[in-house]
């Protein structure tokens, strides 16, 4: 195929939805399957990761509503089955990590797992209306801050296990499943806990003189080193300053945020020649991880689909450039519909299964992008 003639929308609904409703879906055990080998052939890796189901039924109801593939509904339904029959531990909690067969392999709560079941959940509530979905929305937040609220009140660990450190990116997620929650019941209780997040990082994760996103922190949210260097990640600066944007659809929020993100991000985190964003660099801006994962592009995307002060032929540029290096580097490749994960720094792309975790964030930037292009027309 040729990147130029390629357009992402159409790549989704006519490659990817296809062929992963044919294979990433466990006819066997039910759920949906972690991960494919590189030629599309099925993979068991030993595991099924309870976040993967969450991303799985929120891409497919996703689907269902856009009205994007026609058995996009039915593997929603099959989905939302499992995750509520296996997905959860002794306690109703749910799970990290189940076994292959959907018994359970690691059932503690995990933040950043959980936020998923919350987006999937949110997104087949407001395709079904079903009462259940909805009831465990709400027994979720409240299991979440039972479970895993910090010292103070002040965000959450993201695991019983890990009480040593605070960590940004669980925060993120549950920042979003919060967002998609309100949108998808109007429960304002939704909303209000989007805020605490909000709050945590206007106070904590953006360091208001750099822009740098801290990743890591002790339980007083003092960041982090990791070797002498406080690391962190470009994509998730994207990411929030899109989240942010979606947040200041229903309530204030400061757009300096969102643009000292995007700053910070612009500066450091993009190789100028190829225009793909590296996966990590230091808050001074040093580069300590040059490679390129599918899921940065992604967060690059949808920012550029919402950032402001920007000239819309600047901006048109940039989108197609994105939309092109997405397509030509990851997605372009057999069989159709799948893809790659990782490209090294020389824009290699490393060999591996196709983890079925990267359908979620492809599908946010797709339907984006989508909706931006729908708006212009």
């Amino acid at each position: 195929m040729n990147p130029a003639e390629m357009n992402l929308v159409s790549w989704m609904r006519e490659m990817a939805l296809p062929f992963w409703a044919s294979r990433g879906v466990d006819s066997k055990h039910g759920g949906f399957v972690e991960e494919l080998q590189s030629d599309g052939s099925p993979s068991d890796p030993g595991f099924k990761r309870v976040r993967v189901q969450g991303r799985q039924l929120f891409s497919f109801a996703t689907a269902a509503l856009l009205e994007w593939h026609p058995d996009a509904a039915a593997i929603s339904k099959l989905g939302f089955d499992f995750i509520q029959r296996r997905c959860r531990n002794g306690e109703g909690a749910w799970a990290q990590r189940l076994k292959t067969d959907g018994s359970i392999l690691d059932g503690e709560m995990d933040l950043y797992d959980t936020a998923f079941i919350v987006l999937g959940l949110s997104t087949y509530f407001r395709l079904t209306r079903d009462p259940d979905a909805l009831r465990l929305l709400g027994s979720t937040l409240d299991q979440v801050k039972t479970t895993l609220s910090a010292p103070g009140g002040r965000g959450y660990f993201q695991s019983t296990r890990d009480l040593d450190l605070l960590r940004q990116n669980p925060h993120m997620h549950w920042f979003e499943a919060m967002l998609y929650a309100f949108e998808a019941t109007g429960d304002d209780r939704f909303l209000r806990e989007a805020g605490q997040i909000y709050q945590l990082a206007q106070d904590h994760f953006i360091d208001p003189k750099t822009g740098a996103l801290r990743e890591l922190f002790d339980k007083n949210w003092n960041p982090v080193e990791e070797g002498g260097r406080i690391l962190v990640e470009p994509g998730h600066h994207y990411e929030w300053a899109w989240l942010l944007w979606k947040a200041g659809q229903r309530t204030a929020v400061d757009p300096r945020l969102g643009e000292s993100l995007l700053g910070f991000a612009d500066r450091h985190g993009v190789n100028p020649a190829t225009g793909l964003v590296y996966d990590q660099v230091s808050d001074q801006g040093e580069l300590t991880q040059p490679t390129h994962r599918l899921w940065v592009q992604t967060e690059f995307l949808k920012a550029w689909l919402v950032r402001g002060g920007q000239d819309e032929s600047r901006r048109v540029e940039q989108i197609r450039r994105i939309e092109t290096n997405l397509l030509k580097y990851y997605l372009d490749r057999e069989p159709l519909g799948s893809w790659g994960d990782r490209l090294d720094s020389k824009g290699r792309l490393q060999k591996g299964p196709v983890p079925a975790s990267s359908m979620y964030h492809i599908m946010v930037a797709v339907t984006e992008l989508s909706a931006w292009r729908s708006a212009k027309k």
